[in-house]
């Protein structure tokens, strides 16, 4: 039946038109997206309903927008057939099982959150620091020996004592008592003398003058170190190089391959004429004598192969054996430029005398070191727990054990330089 060119009678127009209300009330609202609340009709009704007035409406267009209007919404699984959507799900999980090992192989490469451990001050001097600059003497005359570096060493005073030999002990073997004798230096001390000082100021000229000159008759009296470095930055060599020194006493050291008993004989001592006080945060040296220094540090690290490791200051190696406790010397405790010595910053270290030899320390001498020695102690603890775990033994009884060890090393080590070891070396005299 065509709507085009041909009017209905009034009853059927009124018959329609309540017809159409009732289907576009009761069929669905599109604005609320809803049921209307009225007199709902019947599945059959509404299809009945929506085909006669779709009927009536000639133009397809809009029979189409009415068709579209009244017909209800459908969800989009209604729409979708079951076995698309069985293949969208076997889908989804073969790309998802696809993505978990990738997805565990990136949790796993990123970084540890930042455990309860104290924290490291920055290294200063980094770049450079573990690299030996190549240094020569240049001219030696009478009384002083010259550097490719600008040193300058005066040689006038230098005494002998007894002729350097020590033994070394080999990490790799330190359940037992095998060791290397050896004549050569390993390591560098640094020392202050805690002398009577006078105020760097160029009135007090002729008084800084006096006091050094008493202070290096006195250290080359006892033989005290090798080196002297004075308030104007003078460089005096006190002991023969080829020779020890009575500068470090009882004390221990270790690098990645040796351990050290007692440097008198094993470290070269340097010192500076200057005092310290505990828990320094600022320089107690002038900057002549800390240019000297790092000119003489390279010099002997250049012609020993001294590894930067090995260049550390008398406060992290003095011990006392007869209570077993560390730090019983305490200059440069705190405040030791290494960075401006080219050096890495050493107060870092672990003690080897907490975590191999079983010292001890004291809560007060601790916190009078200030916070850079104090690093070092608290990683050396950290490490003496993790190897009394990794051995199985209680803490008190791995201490004990590794006390034992030094004694042993001690005794063999007092054996190694004494004048008979010496005599039957045949290093006495070179």
């Amino acid at each position: 039946m065509s709507f085009d060119g041909w009017r209905p009678p009034a009853r059927e127009i009124r018959e329609r038109d309540k017809i159409f209300r009732s289907a576009g009330r009761h069929i669905y609202d599109r604005r609320m997206r809803r049921p209307w609340p009225g007199r709902r009709l019947t599945r059959e009704l509404r299809e009945a309903a929506v085909g006669r007035i779709a009927g009536c409406i000639g133009d397809p267009v809009l029979r189409l927008r009415f068709l579209r209007a009244v017909a209800p919404r459908t969800s989009f699984a209604q729409r979708v057939s079951p076995l698309r959507l069985r293949h969208w799900i076997l889908w989804t999980g073969l790309v998802l099982l696809l993505l978990i090992p990738f997805l565990m192989k990136l949790a796993a490469g990123k970084p540890e959150p930042p455990h309860a451990a104290p924290i490291p001050p920055r290294r200063a001097a980094a770049d450079g620091a573990q690299r030996t600059v190549s240094v020569w003497q240049v001219e030696q005359t009478g009384d002083a020996e010259f550097y490719s570096n600008g040193l300058r060493v005066d040689t006038r005073l230098t005494v002998a004592n007894r002729p350097r030999l020590y033994a070394a002990f080999p990490r790799a073997g330190a359940a037992s008592i095998d060791r290397a004798r050896r004549t050569q230096p390993a390591g560098i001390v640094y020392h202050t003398t805690e002398s009577c000082q006078a105020p760097f100021e160029a009135e007090d000229t002729p008084v800084l003058k006096r006091l050094g000159e008493s202070l290096l008759e006195y250290v080359c009296r006892k033989r005290a170190y090798h080196y002297l470095i004075d308030r104007f930055g003078r460089v005096y060599r006190v002991v023969a190089e080829s020779d020890a020194a009575n500068h470090a006493g009882y004390s221990v050291w270790a690098d990645d391959e040796w351990f050290y008993i007692n440097l008198n004989e094993s470290f070269l001592g340097v010192s500076f004429e200057a005092q310290s006080h505990p828990g320094q945060t600022e320089g107690v040296v002038s900057p002549g004598q800390v240019r000297s220094a790092a000119m003489l540090t390279e010099m002997l690290r250049s012609r020993y192969r001294i590894p930067a490791g090995n260049c550390v200051t008398h406060a992290q190696v003095s011990v006392n054996p007869s209570n077993m406790l560390v730090g019983y010397h305490k200059d440069w405790a705190a405040g030791f430029p290494f960075a401006e010595l080219g050096l890495p910053d050493n107060y870092q270290r672990p003690l080897p005398s907490l975590w191999a030899f079983g010292f001890d320390c004291e809560p007060a001498w601790l916190a009078s070191s200030g916070s850079r020695l104090s690093f070092g102690v608290q990683l050396a603890e950290q490490d003496f727990v993790r190897r009394a775990a990794a051995a199985g033994i209680p803490p008190a009884a791995y201490r004990k054990a590794l006390r034992e060890r030094y004694r042993a090393w001690l005794a063999e080590a007092r054996r190694a330089g004494s004048p008979v070891a010496q005599l039957r070396s045949g290093s006495v005299g070179r």
